[in-house]
């Protein structure tokens, strides 16, 4: 029979899950965001300044990914499920 999860851990997980939520907004509003640098190009190749723009939104939706992965880590490891 399958144990019981203690109220202590289920506190943990709905916290990881609410940080996992967070992350996983800001990803997408970065992610959002690369799309939009993306789209609003106008010359190929991209000009310095685009360039400049498209580089410092990937330093951003990467950092965003990163956060994300790692909060996702984190709940799946405190369910035991960790890869």
């Amino acid at each position: 029979m399958p144990e019981r999860i203690d109220d202590g851990k289920r506190q943990a997980l709905e916290k990881l899950h609410r940080e996992c939520i967070v992350a996983l907004g800001k990803l997408l509003k970065e992610s959002e965001e690369m799309c939009r640098v993306l789209s609003a190009i106008e010359s190929h190749p991209a000009s310095s300044e685009e360039r400049r723009a498209i580089m410092a939104q990937r330093v951003k939706e990467n950092g965003a990914h990163r956060g994300y992965d790692s909060a996702r880590q984190a709940l799946f490891d405190l369910a035991g499920w960790g890869t």
